[in-house]
């Protein structure tokens, strides 16, 4: 009974000091593996893997797992189309012109707070993880208004035109796995001394999916963004590949037309200005390497193994890998709530930059072929 009456007046007195404790509901932070949000015990949220709809089909396909279909706040909640509606009845337009961003705030302040969400929903991201980055306003909001951020990593050597990496994760905002290891290996790079490529990370690709309430695969349009990239094929076969693979399936809507989310543009224009030689995206949770595009795949990335998935109309690995002619390499992480080990995820950025550094040759050579077509 003492001990009781004396923590209760503790618990008083750190109130009355200002001092905030921590969440009790978040996990721990630095355990590995981290478990980043409450599920049922023993059922892990996936992501089915859809019908191929175009090229490369592998031989065996991996076996469908159970999808656990994340609920959308009331506040957020989009009215997915019609699974009656017509793809004829739908106008896919060109990509639209951003509205002019607020200027209500400073950039740094919508880092901030940024940084404040992600550090509350993260169980292995915490607020001053995500502070300690520096991140930079990278000129784009998402629907809801939340900053699009960048990290560069630059060589030391100005002189140098050194080979520019770029690292995408949190494309769908229930993946909270791809959005974690980017801090992890952001981490990793600020404590080198200098690095062979020049690299820029792209942490959060989907915030409002990650952060509008319960986290969801969609932006807050319910756009699959990783389906609305203006590929070659997706006035043809986006939203009939959608409904015929799918079902319909409100998760991996492709929008209305190609490119018309805010998020989608973003990238974009990242792209195009930043001009990586080689693209790693980062997904959850089937456990695989992906490729697409020219030179040779990665045989290995830590402990994921090749496995081509092929691609989808509107798919990022489509737009950059065949459109583009830019490699796309694809890593899907085993779960998309638990982080990988330490050692693992230390094997995979290590793995990659061996495949970098090994391939540097033939991927210079990709490279500059791709800008004299582009130059043409």
């Amino acid at each position: 009974m003492v001990r009781k009456v004396v923590l209760s007046l503790s618990l008083i007195a750190l109130a009355s000091c200002g001092i905030v404790l921590p969440d009790m509901r978040q996990p721990t932070p630095e355990s590995a593996p981290v478990t980043e949000r409450s599920e049922p015990v023993g059922v892990q949220a996936t992501v089915q893997i859809p019908v191929q709809t175009l090229v490369q089909s592998p031989a065996q396909a991996p076996a469908p797992e159970t999808e656990i279909e994340p609920a959308r706040s009331v506040a957020n909640a989009v009215t997915p189309v019609s699974v009656s509606e017509s793809p004829t009845s739908v106008t896919a337009s060109a990509a639209p012109v951003l509205p002019a961003q607020s200027v209500s705030a400073e950039p740094q302040s919508w880092i901030d707070s940024l940084c404040t969400e992600i550090g509350n929903k993260l169980g292995s991201v915490s607020i001053n993880d995500c502070l300690s980055q520096q991140l930079q306003f990278a000129n784009g909001h998402s629907v809801n208004q939340r900053a699009l951020v960048k990290k560069d990593f630059i060589p030391t050597d100005v002189g140098t035109e050194f080979p520019r990496i770029l690292v995408i994760g949190g494309i769908h905002g229930d993946e909270y796995s791809s959005i974690s290891i980017m801090f992890k290996w952001m981490q990793l790079l600020t404590a080198q001394a200098d690095s062979d490529f020049y690299w820029r990370f792209l942490p959060l690709m989907n915030p409002d999916g990650l952060l509008d309430g319960t986290a969801v695969r969609q932006n807050a349009n319910g756009v699959d963004l990783n389906r609305n990239f203006p590929t070659a094929d997706w006035q043809d076969s986006a939203l009939s590949a959608w409904k015929n693979s799918t079902g319909s399936n409100p998760r991996r809507f492709p929008g209305h037309g190609p490119a018309t989310e805010p998020e989608t543009q973003w990238l974009m224009r990242q792209i195009e200005e930043f001009n990586p030689m080689v693209i790693i995206s980062v997904h959850a949770p089937h456990g695989l390497l992906d490729f697409d595009g020219p030179s040779e795949a990665p045989q290995k990335i830590g402990q994921l193994h090749l496995y081509r998935l092929g691609v989808y109309p509107g798919s990022l690995g489509n737009y950059g890998g065949v459109d583009l002619g830019m490699p796309v390499i694809t890593l899907e992480l085993p779960s998309a709530g638990i982080m990988p080990g330490s050692k693992d995820i230390q094997n995979m950025w290590t793995d990659l930059n061996k495949w970098l550094i090994n391939n540097s040759s033939s991927l210079t050579a990709v490279d500059l072929e791709r800008k004299k077509l582009v130059n043409r």
